[in-house]
């Protein structure tokens, strides 16, 4: 298998992994109010949790699909 084809498989898991966290069941694990994290509920500290990872996700695939490029 193609170095290529390995990251494109863990990042596609990664993807995969971070979309099932927002939604079932990863939602279901986070559905309560309790406790407060920075003031937010923890079900909205989860989300803003999850789009910050794929944030960063996001960011590692651009530039190892970009590196070297000007």
């Amino acid at each position: 298998m193609s170095r290529e084809r390995k990251i494109t498989l863990v990042m596609g898991a990664y993807f995969l992994i971070c979309t099932l966290a927002m939604i079932w069941p990863g939602a279901v694990i986070a559905n309560r109010v309790e406790p407060m994290v920075f003031g937010l509920p923890f079900l909205f500290f989860w989300y803003v949790l999850w789009v910050f990872i794929v944030f960063i996700g996001t960011i590692i695939l651009y530039r190892w699909e970009y590196a070297g490029r000007s």
